[in-house]
């Protein structure tokens, strides 16, 4: 199985991990940094993955794509920070993401984030 590897991601991101609601509020577990990634700041619809959202179900804007390794594969609602340590870092959201494992091409999984 062809696979992508760390060195064909050129950024970093990091994760947050959505761990459910609670009584009193959402929870998130422990940020882990430096995820190898490739980010895209690039504007699409997708449908909104949200369980919670107000908008679960329809079509959204997201603004930005990223691509990761199979093993960092997140589901919605887990927050990703772009750009850290930039003038342009910004965390948001996963709206949708969808896992790809081809045999016999790069596997990934990709992000669409708020």
């Amino acid at each position: 199985m062809a696979r992508l590897r760390k060195r064909h991601l050129p950024h970093r991101v990091t994760l947050q991990m959505f761990q459910g609601d609670t009584a009193e509020s959402d929870s998130w577990g422990t940020a882990v940094a430096d995820v190898p990634a490739y980010v895209e700041q690039k504007t699409r619809l997708v449908v909104d993955r949200r369980s919670n959202s107000t908008t679960k179900g329809q079509e959204v804007t997201s603004t930005t794509f990223v691509v990761l390794l199979l093993e960092n594969d997140v589901q919605p609602r887990t927050r990703v920070t772009v750009w850290g340590g930039t003038s342009r870092a910004r965390t948001s959201e996963v709206i949708d993401s969808a896992y790809y494992e081809y045999p016999g091409a790069p596997s990934h999984v990709e992000l669409f984030l708020e």
